[in-house]
């Protein structure tokens, strides 16, 4: 079983898989909807195996909710019902994990989204 995760974002959004214990990101949604989403996922899961998606929860270094959580959790019902596994993991500084990161850069082209939706689902799996 192949777990993804996502780092969902309203103008883009971040994906990353575990395969044989390796965690990569994947390539990025730029334009974001939640059946754009929920496509990519049936297509990643097509090429790679059925899995648990692990979907970033935006919380605040306290543990609150943010303004995105809410939207965060009304996405989990929507994949929920559409057939995938869900988990919500708290994201909480993911973003900021990528920052100076070798691969990082300033444009907006969704690839730190996918670098923090790798760390959510290292948090999530125990990898350091």
């Amino acid at each position: 079983m192949n777990e993804i995760a996502v780092d969902y974002g309203r103008k883009r959004t971040g994906f990353a898989i575990c395969l044989v214990g390796i965690v990569m990101p994947l390539p990025p949604l730029t334009e974001t909807t939640w059946d754009s989403i929920a496509g990519r996922l049936k297509h990643i899961q097509n090429e790679n195996g059925t899995g648990r998606v692990i979907l970033g929860l935006p919380l605040t270094a306290e543990g609150k909710p943010t303004e995105l959580s809410d939207e965060v959790e009304k996405l989990s019902g929507y994949l929920e019902k559409r057939g995938f596994i869900v988990e919500l993991v708290a994201e909480t500084g993911s973003t900021a994990e990528t920052e100076g990161g070798p691969h990082v850069t300033r444009r907006r082209d969704g690839k730190k989204d996918s670098l923090a939706a790798m760390i959510i689902l290292k948090r999530y799996l125990g990898i350091p």
